[in-house]
């Protein structure tokens, strides 16, 4: 199924929660980002915990923003300039950006249980793998 192939009214919904979902995660990524920036020991692990929350995030915030944009593509009364773009990219955009969010914030919660213990990084890790299962088939 191609993208543009999408009723304008189940594309501005399916992007409603793609905003309300992206706005969420990236208001949890954003704690978890400075829950850990706030450790009073940053070694290796916490570093990378680190960047990954922030990357989930930025990713989040890209995707609220972009479903705005798909939105106001698809609504039945947008201006007439804004009927001759393609909202392709954009759509594009915005699970592509909500799928690295995802992706993310699970790694950074798999790593972060390492900068505890091992046997708290073996819980998180596995923890995070089976999270990102569904994801992958999502994506398959």
């Amino acid at each position: 199924m191609n993208l543009t192939e999408l009723h304008p009214e189940y594309l501005a919904a399916l992007a409603r929660q793609f905003g309300f979902l992206g706005a969420f995660l990236g208001g949890v990524s954003a704690t978890l980002f400075v829950t850990l920036l706030t450790m009073a020991k940053p070694g290796k692990v916490v570093r990378w915990a680190i960047g990954l929350a922030a990357v989930a995030a930025v990713a989040f915030i890209v995707t609220a923003y972009m479903s705005v944009g798909v939105i106001a593509n698809s609504h039945p009364n947008a201006p007439s300039e804004m009927a001759g773009n393609s909202i392709v990219a954009v759509q594009l955009g915005m699970s592509l950006s909500f799928g690295v969010g995802s992706l993310a914030l699970l790694a950074a919660i798999g790593v972060s249980g390492w900068s505890r213990s091992r046997l708290l990084g073996i819980v998180t890790s596995i923890v995070a793998f089976l999270g990102a299962i569904p994801l992958f088939l999502d994506f398959a």
